[in-house]
């Protein structure tokens, strides 16, 4: 039986309004999730941030017993009352970090029964830096000294040292299921948020289509994708080039995002050994080589200071994503420093780019720290060569700021625009979005 006209726009606009109310649907319980995986990965960041806490207070234990112990030290060699400062301060601030250790630890059981312990070892060593300075005060150094000698209080101080190493690797376990959790929930919430946006651009295509336009929007909708496929197709090999120059420019020249090494900025001399960056406890070695370095070459404590928090970062990121690699600092020996990382990680994705390198807090491993955004804050000049055969970045410090307008202020604003292709990573001259990153002053 043929159907008439009429029958067939009433078979259409029904099947058109179901799959309306289908598509609405599917965007509230996509909206949902989203919204729930944004709060699980938001909780698991704030967990993340509250283990570094943690080891940052285990970690001042040990520091304030050292400075105590120094100041018990001194007194005992010279008798000058001035040189119990450091004990008095350092007594004080162990009892302060370990309350502060035992707010933080309430939801960790063996956490808590180590710092039983810890709080029971400071309190040992105290007593004996109090017993040797009593005694230096009434009797002399040397019934002082011979309570030194007896290694009691050496003894204490090692098994402090390995409460403290316990409960520092505690939290490295923690840190990493932390991170894991974070990266899946962002995971998560990225797709959904992607799904939600394809859902809603449907449901425009569903509307038009209710009010008799379906067919008109079919063929318009076909022929730009057909058009964006051939424009993609094209631009695919200028994507690279075109990211170059946005960095550049958004930059003022302070990120160069090389093709090859030969485009790596020239080598300046070699200061130390090359550093391996096998892990993170490395990294110490790192910063004090780019410290003595630029204060070898005359710069100021916060040109010193800004070079070491770049390179920190450069390393830790070639810890992090990379799997390790290592590190060369180089100077002209007077006014520049260089520091080379390398690593032969998967390199960072050209979808990425921008962000990685522009966005503050933003990384596409799961990364926690401000990376690429606090480099370019602090460092005059970063040069960035990354692929799948791993990725090197070479940071420039002069002994005079060389500040660009981009950085300066409360208020940062970088703008960065690349293009996005339906269907297709690649760049076209006629499809531009524009992605605003605004950051505070870290």
């Amino acid at each position: 039986m043929k159907l008439s006209s009429r029958t067939k726009r009433i078979i259409s606009d029904n099947v058109a309004t179901c799959s309306l109310l289908i598509v609405l649907t599917l965007i509230i319980l996509i909206g949902v999730l989203s919204s729930l995986s944004t709060e699980r990965f938001l909780q698991n960041d704030r967990q993340v941030a509250h283990t570094y806490q943690v080891m940052d207070h285990v970690r001042a234990v040990i520091s304030d017993l050292k400075d105590a112990e120094t100041g018990q030290r001194g007194y005992l060699l010279t008798g000058d009352p001035a040189y119990l400062q450091p004990y008095l301060t350092g007594k004080s601030a162990v009892d302060r970090d370990i309350k502060t250790l035992r707010v933080l630890t309430l939801d960790n059981l063996s956490q808590q029964r180590r710092l039983d312990t810890l709080q029971t070892l400071s309190a040992k060593k105290l007593a004996e830096l109090d017993q040797t300075i009593t005694l230096r005060k009434q009797i002399g150094s040397a019934a002082a000294l011979r309570v030194v000698k007896s290694g009691r209080g050496k003894s204490v101080m090692d098994q402090a040292r390995a409460v403290v190493e316990q409960m520092r690797r505690e939290e490295e376990k923690l840190l990493v299921r932390r991170t894991a959790e974070a990266e899946r929930a962002g995971v998560v919430a990225r797709i959904a948020g992607s799904l939600g946006a394809v859902f809603s651009a449907l449901l425009i295509v569903l509307a038009i289509r209710f009010v008799g336009q379906y067919l008109r929007e079919r063929t318009r909708v076909e022929a730009e994708n057909l058009r964006l496929v051939e424009a993609a197709r094209d631009a695919a090999m200028q994507q690279r080039v075109f990211l170059k120059d946005v960095l550049a420019s958004v930059t003022e020249g302070r990120l160069a995002l090389c093709d090859t090494e030969a485009e790596l900025p020239a080598a300046l001399a070699v200061y130390g050994e090359t550093i391996s960056l096998a892990n993170s406890h490395n990294l110490r070695f790192l910063r004090h080589a780019a410290a003595n370095a630029a204060r070898a070459c005359g710069f100021s404590e916060d040109r010193i200071q800004d070079l070491v928090t770049s390179v920190s970062e450069a390393g830790m990121n070639a810890v992090t994503h990379g799997g390790g690699g290592q590190a060369v600092v180089r100077t002209d020996g007077h006014s520049r420093v260089q520091v080379w990382v390398t690593d032969q990680g998967k390199g960072i994705a050209m979808s990425s780019l921008p962000q990685s390198t522009l966005e503050r807090g933003y990384s596409s491993a799961g990364s926690l720290g401000h990376g690429f955004w606090l480099m370019l804050k602090m460092c005059d000049k970063i040069s960035l060569l990354t692929g799948s055969q791993g990725t090197s970045v070479v940071l420039d410090q002069a002994k005079t700021a060389q500040g660009a307008a981009w950085l300066r202020g409360d208020e940062l604003h970088a703008t960065a625009t690349f293009k996005t292709i339906a269907g297709n990573g690649g760049t076209s001259a006629s499809d531009v979005k524009n992605l605003s990153f605004r950051t505070r002053t870290y």
